[in-house]
């Protein structure tokens, strides 16, 4: 029987993660319009993980042996041990060729499938020609309370109003509440709603679509590989648009987080690559100025921190953050962040006038620091009414951070 669908994944250090994301695959596979089961096929690249434990690379062994046992085929549940770390777009690049499927769903490990997904993601991809990408909501929590924050597209603007944030607090601030309503429109829609860049966490492509585009660049080590996908695929004319229907639940970062300093080399040649490839020189001038702007201790007393800025600090604690609001809201906006600045945040919404997590929700806070920060929604209102600084210092089952940029 051959795979229609290939599910393309890049590990790293994330082998327990992975092998749970392809047994809950299993459990909420691809259907056909008839609600049959689509054949299809998993492919894991691993990145050269430093951590290769026996027993956790033959547990994600033993789920992949599984996929193939459902459909009589070896090739469906491959695992490839790769010996470089190539970074995450030659891991997609190096499983799709091994792919064989019409359907390529290109995800990450630290995931849980949803009943519905891939069938809600493919019949909107099937049914709109117009439409070269498609992906879904993602949720940090199973109660699909908390959102995960919708990417924004790296522009020459964007660089400029977050270098000049540092120095300027009125500009950090209005352009953090310009990014809180544009991610509200995306959380709230109901419809199938176009994007400007995915998140590259999954989404579902076709196969012809995705040869045409040249598949991923391989100059990207770590991050941007998303970014500059978006832009090809708007350069060729296709849609990309995010699926109300299909509902992810992302544990967020679990790979990324092993090697900090790594991570944060990788992502620093990736968007210098990002700002040449689509802005050319003048693009890579400005990145080189705007962070020498940012790190040089010459402007070091011109620049304004977020963290002089008033909050309320909940201290470090074992138990949930508890937020006190100061007024009772119809409707309002939480946004939870690693960045103080609020550039880039996961939110909810809610109403009243306290707020606590859920015990799903705080099952997914990391021993980390938080920023939260409340927009009163009542009566068409977009207020700010309050900023909390919380620690967590329990260890949960499944530790899980929101990102902090990318």
């Amino acid at each position: 029987m051959t795979a229609e669908l290939s599910v393309l994944i890049v590990n790293y250090n994330t082998w327990r993660d992975c092998a749970a994301a392809v047994q809950s695959l299993r459990r909420n596979p691809p259907t056909r319009p008839d609600g049959s089961v689509m054949p299809f096929e998993v492919i894991v690249v691993d990145n050269a993980s430093p951590h290769r434990q026996a027993a956790e690379i033959e547990g994600l062994r033993a789920a992949l042996a599984e996929v193939a046992n459902d459909f009589g085929d070896p090739l469906c549940g491959q695992l490839i041990l790769h010996t470089e770390n190539g970074g995450y777009s030659k891991g997609v690049n190096l499983a799709f060729h091994r792919s064989r499927g019409r359907w390529i769903l290109v995800s990450n490990p630290d995931l849980e499938f949803q009943p519905g997904l891939i069938g809600a993601l493919q019949r909107h991809l099937e049914t709109h020609p117009k439409v070269g990408c498609v992906v879904p909501k993602g949720y940090w929590d199973r109660e699909y309370l908390g959102k995960l924050p919708p990417n924004t597209l790296p522009s020459v603007s964007d660089l400029l109003l977050t270098t000049l944030g540092d120095f300027v607090p009125a500009v950090r601030r209005r352009y953090s509440k310009r990014l809180a309503q544009r991610w509200l429109d995306v959380w709230e829609a109901k419809a199938p709603l176009a994007l400007r860049m995915m998140s590259g966490c999954l989404f579902l492509i076709e196969r012809s679509v995705f040869v045409s585009l040249g598949l991923m660049d391989e100059r990207y080590p770590l991050y941007y590989e998303d970014a500059d996908l978006s832009r090809c695929l708007r350069r060729a004319n296709k849609l990309l648009v995010q699926v109300p229907d299909a509902k992810l639940v992302h544990f967020v970062n679990r790979s990324g987080q092993t090697d900090h300093g790594i991570v944060m080399t990788r992502h620093d040649i990736s968007q210098a690559l990002y700002f040449r490839k689509w802005y050319g020189a003048f693009g890579g001038w400005l990145l080189s100025f705007c962070q020498w702007a940012v790190r040089t201790p010459k402007l070091q007393r011109l620049r304004r921190p977020p963290s002089a800025e008033p909050c309320i600090d909940l201290g470090a604690t074992n138990a949930p953050p508890y937020l006190l609001l100061p007024r009772t809201c119809k409707s309002f906006l939480l946004l939870v962040s690693l960045d103080s600045r609020f550039y880039l945040s996961g939110g909810l919404v809610s109403s009243g006038d306290s707020w606590t997590p859920s015990a799903a929700v705080f099952a997914n806070f990391a021993p980390t620091t938080y920023w939260l920060r409340v927009f009163d929604l009542s009566d068409g209102r977009f207020e700010q009414v309050g900023t909390w600084r919380y620690t967590c210092v329990h260890q949960a089952a499944a530790a899980v951070a929101l990102p902090v940029g990318g």
